[in-house]
């Protein structure tokens, strides 16, 4: 999960950074923070199941 972690952390970093310096934006600097964690979560859900489907 770590290494997962640091690929999906530094594109959303700078989305998030993106986001906060334009004054109109700022509003929507959460939805990357949201997907990023969806995707993170749903990634490892998605491994786990192949992973036991391989090893029953």
């Amino acid at each position: 999960m770590n290494k997962k972690f640091s690929y999906l952390f530094g594109p959303t970093f700078l989305v998030v950074i993106i986001l906060l310096l334009l004054d109109d934006y700022r509003q929507y600097a959460i939805v990357p923070v949201l997907l990023f964690w969806i995707v993170l979560f749903g990634w490892d859900a998605i491994e786990k199941k192949k992973k036991a489907k391989e090893n029953p």
